[in-house]
């Protein structure tokens, strides 16, 4: 899997793991009859098998290898137009099926800092929804000692949500539903009952799925202020921590004595780190904050540090120039703003304490 595939699909798992959990409900019975479904899934099955096992499907599933997410949602989305998926859709969509998603994705595993699992697929409408839109989606489940990167498993899928409405949490248990080929089977339900069943191809067959918590995400253009925030760093020569911010003095904003504080750090004139990635620290005058956020870099890191206003013109309180020739192994140096933030109604004032962890760090073996 393409080191940049990893990192944004990271960033997602990032952002799934800051949320608040709902409570698992009770999973649901086994409805009494699955039969149309089984046949839907043997059907996709040997679609699948015709589909990855010529010329085409071969040297495309091989060119997944090394996209980045944009171009993996590129690829999913083209499978409804392939030959032998039109016929496969076409089919499923003349039968009287209560669920109102197909949904075709390709599985994957990686361990990238978070542990993660998941398919990047495409819905398409059936049965109540037939004709209606598609939809790219990624759904993740958070999991530990997963191997380093590895992408090789195709899932189908039947849900009673429409393309568009498949975000959310799910749980899922594992269900025998009677395939005689390599299937794994997994029913998934809300807190409103059963919301979808899937079956999976090549990973995670061998164990099942288990016991597993999800979360779907519909794949869309995040904009100029997106809702996924960056949260993994590439690997780079040197590691430094920002051990903790001090507010010396805060800035006086008319909404009390404290500050709403959270900074970006930039690597090298690299992507922009929100942090705390989804939130903010509230902080008084002499108050620290024991923030100890780790930062890769080759060269030269920019901070600027916020006060959040709950507008897009939060104040900045304090910039800071950290370059590798200020620092020394193992010994916490601490950086005044490099711009004085002060005026003579508000002695607004922050510093940071900065400390070198590791210098000329070897490349990572794959």
């Amino acid at each position: 899997m393409k080191e940049a595939l990893k990192i944004q699909l990271a960033n997602y798992a990032g952002l799934y793991r800051s949320m608040q959990s709902p409570s698992a409900p009770k999973p649901p019975s086994k409805p009494a009859s699955m039969e149309k479904e089984k046949e839907v899934f043997e059907e996709a099955a040997k679609a699948w098998a015709s589909y990855s096992n010529s010329p085409e499907g071969k040297k495309e599933l091989a060119a997944v290898e090394h996209m980045d997410l944009q171009e993996v949602r590129s690829y999913v989305a083209s499978l409804p137009d392939k030959p032998v998926f039109v016929k496969l859709i076409s089919w499923i969509r003349s039968l009287d099926l209560p669920e109102s998603s197909f949904t075709i994705g390709l599985s994957f595993e990686a361990e990238l800092v978070i542990g993660f699992s998941g398919t990047i697929g495409v819905a398409i409408g059936v049965g109540n929804s037939k004709g209606m839109q598609t939809a790219e989606f990624l759904a993740l489940s958070l999991e530990e000692g997963l191997e380093i990167g590895v992408m090789g498993g195709v899932q189908f899928g039947l849900w009673n949500s429409t393309p568009a409405d498949l975000e959310g949490y799910r749980w899922g248990t594992e269900i025998d539903l009677g395939f005689e080929a390599e299937m794994s089977a997994g029913i998934y339900y809300t807190s409103d009952g059963i919301s979808g069943i899937a079956v999976t191809l090549g990973i995670g067959v061998e164990d099942g799925i288990a016991e597993v918590e999800c979360y779907i995400f519909i794949l869309g253009d995040q904009g100029a202020d997106p809702y996924i925030k960056p949260v993994v760093q590439p690997r780079k020569n040197n590691f430094l921590i920002i051990e903790s911010l001090k507010c010396v003095h805060p800035s006086n904003d008319g909404a009390g004595d404290e500050n709403e504080i959270y900074f970006i750090f930039q690597a090298d004139g690299d992507t922009q780190y929100p942090y705390p990635t989804y939130d903010y620290f509230s902080m008084k005058e002499g108050e620290t904050w024991q923030c100890g956020r780790s930062v890769w870099f080759n060269s030269s890191v920019a901070v600027t540090v916020y006060d959040e206003d709950g507008s897009s013109d939060n104040d900045v309180v304090g910039t800071f120039s950290i370059s590798l020739s200020q620092l020394s192994p193992g010994k916490s140096v601490t950086f005044k703003s490099t711009k004085d933030y002060s005026s003579r109604t508000d002695a607004v004032e922050y510093t940071i304490n900065v400390k070198l962890v590791a210098q000329n760090v070897p490349a990572k073996v794959s």
